[in-house]
């Protein structure tokens, strides 16, 4: 399956969402995983990197750089790839590039990290919008990414029902500390039971069918 962790706004967490998604499908469900950072800040390679250097095991999976330039060369391997492994793509929070089209009109499935906030709801609508009409058959899920406990988001209830005609919303990932501290070897004690309801939602709803 080729899964896509995007959205038009940057800083919504894209890169996290990688790096922790990757992890639960290896370390989870036993799952054949590569990850490719189309980002132009790098941000999950340059973490799979630093890893690799800290720590003596060998790495659940393999991250490679690709530019958004370089996707038309390598969509028909990709394709005949997804059959033997899930591909994990972080994309930059843009929509300016023919490419970016290219590989939404490609895509299985998009996670779309979002918040409750009013700039990054109409970004996360606008992206939603245009990658449904590139891509009519993809799915996509929603996922509430950084989320305070402590904060009453007075939009939430607006967004919930705008996003509903694109895909489901998934349970929300809360802002913690120990998603400040993730790495690609592991799942944290303190990471796990963040991340287990809304990955498990997303699995058992879009992945493993």
């Amino acid at each position: 399956m080729k899964i896509l962790v995007a959205n038009q706004k940057g800083g919504v967490g894209k890169s996290t969402i990688t790096t922790l998604l990757a992890n639960y499908l290896v370390l989870e469900k036993k799952a054949h995983v590569i990850v490719f950072d189309l980002d132009f800040q790098d941000t999950v390679f340059a973490r799979w990197e630093r890893d690799k250097g800290l720590y003596s095991n060998e790495p659940l999976y393999e991250v490679m750089k690709m530019d958004i330039d370089e996707y038309p060369k390598y969509a028909a391997g990709l394709e005949q790839i997804k059959n033997e492994a899930h591909l994990i793509m972080d994309l930059p929070g843009r929509l300016d590039d023919d490419n970016l089209l290219a590989i939404i009109k490609d895509a299985d499935l998009i996670v779309c990290p979002i918040a409750y906030e009013q700039s990054i709801f109409e970004s996360s609508l606008f992206f939603s919008k245009v990658a449904r009409h590139v891509n009519p058959h993809v799915k996509i899920v929603f996922l509430p990414s950084r989320i305070k406990g402590s904060v009453k988001y007075e939009i939430q209830n607006k967004v919930r029902d705008a996003l509903a005609e694109y895909g489901p919303i998934a349970p929300k990932v809360p802002e913690r500390v120990a998603l400040e501290r993730i790495d690609s070897f592991s799942i944290s004690s303190e990471a796990k039971p963040i991340i287990q309801e809304p990955f498990d939602f997303i699995y058992s709803n879009f992945i493993n069918t």
